[in-house]
Formats: C-alpha cells, sequence, structure tokens
C-alpha cells in the first residue's frame, strides 16, 4: 500500500509540502482561483517538483476541503 509520506522520500516533495507551495500560489494571485497549468508551470520551476508530487499536493488539498477543482482551474475554498 502506498504511503502518503515515507522516511525514505524526499521531505520537500511530501504532498502537505507541495499543497502549502500550492497555497502560496493561490494567495499571491489576484483572484481566488488560478489554473493548474500556472501551479505546474511555477512549481516546476522553483521546487524541481514531480507531476506527481503537484498532484498529490493538490489531492491533499482537497481532500481537507481546501480547494475544489472546476476545469482548469484550482479554486481556493477556505479563506485564511
Amino acid at each position: 500500500m502506498p504511503r502518503l509520506i515515507s522516511k525514505d522520500d524526499n521531505l520537500a516533495k511530501a504532498a502537505p509540502i507541495i499543497g502549502f507551495e500550492i497555497l502560496k500560489l493561490l494567495n499571491q494571485s489576484e483572484g481566488s482561483r488560478i489554473s493548474i497549468f500556472e501551479i505546474a508551470r511555477n512549481l516546476r520551476k522553483s521546487n524541481k517538483t514531480s507531476a506527481r508530487s503537484i498532484y498529490y499536493g493538490m489531492l491533499f488539498l482537497y481532500s481537507l476541503d481546501i480547494v475544489d477543482f472546476e476545469s482548469p482551474y484550482l479554486i481556493r475554498i477556505y479563506e485564511a
């Protein structure tokens, strides 16, 4: 069974850490939505993360009811 966080994996690529980076990008955007393509472009450029890490980060935020999907946008539900 796959694990969300493993002691052998790079912690910088864990779903909660990538989710935090996605939330930072959402807060920097003008509205409460951001394109998933923009998220991938920014995170792959700055963190050298993989598409799988970004996918797990978005699913982590969705499972906590912080964001929702409206193709091709990620929309922030929870206002901090």
